[in-house]
């Protein structure tokens, strides 16, 4: 009887540890399977406990626990259902539930929205239209309460994605992600089931109204078994890429699409705190002389406006636009690089102005280089034109005079028009180097919309005219050779001179400008590009102790520092060409008129005011106002020297001075 009981229970034992082992596989099985396999792992678990042979209080046990583990398991999985999506970048998507942990392994919202930061500067460059669609896809799956599984992007959209993106990341020097291999995701019209979005149907307006129609859904599979492993989290490399450095602020603004980040004020990024120095001293001397330069062209016009009649009076309005432009570089020498190159953000960094109007000492600079440099273009185009009329049509002075209304009407309201675009748009940006705000040079449409379109239109134009001006005056002065004396042809061959060297040396210096600027442009976005790898080394040349700066980039080889000449260059002829304008009043006239006016409207001695009141009547000398002495000279005779003078040296008055000895003498004013 013993030995019987002894092999029952040895059977017992072997089938009850049988039984644990089917409880142990259903426990396994049961914690990856889904709430729709609940009832059928329940009824496969009861079966099985069914059939061990086990004492009846074991087999109570087992069934115990077979239960409680099914209906613990099924609740697990209803905390698993579709919840309504909460990332921001996602949340205008044709669905609007998702269910976690997704296919990167983020099991809460929080945790997808830091990884999709990582993504951003891909899609803020919006280098596929689907970007954002197959991201939000794979991030945060489409969930259905019909489907077990989350649904994601079919191949074919995550191909289309990989053309338009993976040539951007292999500029920095980046794979597409493992993690987002295209061979992972399911084809269209076949097992599991994803999504494409249809081309017809991109609005989101219309998408966030029906999604079950805008979405191409396939067979029921699982996605998840498909994904190959992988260790390495695909965003690691695009984060690299899209972090900003030390040294700039990633700034979240519409307007400014790709560049996002901005340099932090006081940083020496291109250019060095010396660099930055001498370009400070070279504005001032350039600005100086320009100012000055101008100022005494446009206090000589107002002394004599009859001097400068048409054609040549446009040049008085290019020398007003350069005063203007050089008062702009002594405004920002003024209130210091900072306060005129700076923004305070709402975190409280502080930043270089790009496409912001918060600065108002940047929006003044901007609107006195940008307005009245371009204001200055277009007088130079109506002094060709008025140039043209005068010389090849014949036209008088007073005919050209007639059209002063239109030359102000086309020369003030065609920049006003361009520089408000410019402000609404908010494309300018300040300049590391001088802080000086102009047109926002990383953007393509604005400088070769509003900078060199315009300009290259305006010298063409100009440079035609003034062609025609000078073959109608060569014509003219063969024509006058026999006709005329020498002197009135020498006079007409130097108006010739003096017109000709203006016009082609400012179409040539203006030009000079536009290709330094677009210089700027290509180095800057070379510069920039290279942030997320480069890091600028700064060493002195062992020779000439001169700082050098070269940006080291892993796998790309060294960047050349910018070239500094070049932005000196672009600066110092802006001014010079103002200053250029002063060549017409360099003449004997000029100096001429401002001895007259000094001499006889500010300093005028009293004895040329009221000397010919003293004049007693009927006495032959000259009474001094002072003092009842008899004069050396006659009235009458000193009538006469005054006109034997006027005739000869073609003055317009005399003055009298007093010696010590009393003795009054006439001198000429030349």
């Amino acid at each position: 009887m013993s030995r019987e009981t002894t092999e029952i229970d040895a059977q017992i034992k072997g089938r009850t540890s049988k039984g644990r082992a089917v409880l142990s596989w259903l426990l396994a099985a049961s914690m990856t399977a889904t709430s729709r396999r609940c009832a059928l792992s329940t009824r496969q678990s009861l079966l099985l406990a069914r059939q061990s042979v086990i004492a009846p209080m074991k087999k109570l046990y087992c069934f115990l626990i077979v239960v409680i583990c099914n209906l613990s398991i099924c609740t697990m999985s209803s905390f698993r259902s579709c919840e309504r999506i909460m990332v921001p970048l996602c949340k205008d998507m044709p669905y609007n539930l998702t269910r976690l942990p997704n296919l990167m392994g983020d099991t809460d919202q929080n945790s997808v929205a830091q990884s999709l930061l990582d993504f951003e500067p891909l899609v803020n460059i919006k280098c596929s239209k689907n970007l954002r669609f197959f991201l939000c896809s794979v991030f945060t799956p489409m969930c259905t309460e019909a489907m077990d599984e989350p649904i994601t992007s079919c191949r074919s959209v995550c191909q289309e994605v990989e053309r338009s993106c993976a040539p951007l990341l292999s500029n920095f020097g980046l794979a597409w992600p493992a993690l987002l291999n295209c061979s992972q995701f399911p084809a269209q019209n076949s097992e599991p089931p994803c999504m494409d979005p249809s081309p017809s149907k991109q609005k989101e307006d219309t998408l966030r109204k029906d999604s079950r129609t805008k979405l191409n859904l396939s067979k029921q599979t699982s996605a998840i078994d498909r994904m190959a492993p992988s260790s390495e989290f695909p965003t690691t490399a695009v984060a690299v890429a899209a972090s900003c450095g030390p040294q700039f602020v990633h700034i979240d603004r519409h307007e400014m699409q790709y560049h996002k980040c901005v340099l932090r004020c006081n940083q020496d990024w291109m250019f060095t705190e010396e660099q930055k120095n001498f370009a400070q001293v070279w504005m001032a001397i350039w600005a100086s002389v320009c100012f000055l330069s101008t100022g005494f062209t446009v206090m000589t016009f107002l002394l004599d406006t009859s001097r400068f009649t048409y054609p040549k009076r446009p040049i008085v309005f290019i020398a007003i636009c350069y005063c203007a432009t050089s008062v702009g570089y002594l405004l920002r020498l003024l209130v210091g690089r900072e306060a005129a190159g700076c923004q305070q953000l709402d975190s409280g960094q502080s930043v270089l102005v790009s496409h912001s109007l918060s600065n108002a000492v940047c929006v003044v600079t901007f609107i006195l280089l940008y307005y009245f440099g371009l204001a200055s273009a277009v007088w130079w185009l109506i002094l060709t034109m008025t140039w043209y009329l005068a010389a090849g049509r014949k036209w008088s002075q007073e005919a050209i005079a007639r059209l002063s209304s239109t030359f102000h009407i086309i020369a003030w309201v065609i920049p006003a028009s361009l520089t408000v675009t410019l402000l609404v748009t908010h494309e300018l940006e300040a300049s590391e180097l001088t802080s000086m705000c102009f047109v926002c040079l990383h953007s393509s449409s604005a400088l070769f919309g509003f900078v060199v379109g315009p300009v290259a239109v305006f010298s063409a134009i100009g440079i035609c005219f003034m062609v025609a001006g000078i073959v109608s005056m060569v014509r003219i002065s063969r024509e006058m050779r026999f006709r005329i004396c020498d002197t009135d042809l020498q006079k007409l061959r130097k108006l010739m001179t003096k017109v000709c060297v203006f016009s082609l040396l400012y179409v040539v210096l203006t030009l000079i400008v536009v290709v330094c600027s677009v210089y700027e442009k290509f180095f800057d976005e070379e510069w920039l590009s290279s942030q997320f790898e480069c890091r600028p080394q700064s060493f002195k040349d062992a020779t000439t102790g001169v700082g050098l700066r070269h940006c080291n980039m892993s796998g790309m080889g060294s960047l050349s520092p910018p070239a500094v000449e070049i932005y000196m260059l672009k600066v110092f002829i802006s001014l010079t060409v103002g200053i250029m304008s002063s060549m017409w009043i360099w003449s004997k006239k000029t100096l001429l008129m401002w001895h007259h006016f000094f001499c006889e409207k500010l300093f005028s001695n009293p004895v040329a005011k009221s000397g010919p009141a003293q004049y007693a009547q009927g006495s032959s000398t000259l009474h001094h106002p002072s003092q009842d002495r008899p004069g050396i000279l006659n009235p009458e005779v000193s009538a006469k020297v005054q006109q034997l003078i006027k005739e000869k040296f073609s003055t317009k008055s005399i003055t009298v001075h007093r010696f010590q000895r009393k003795i009054i003498v006439i001198r000429e004013v030349r």
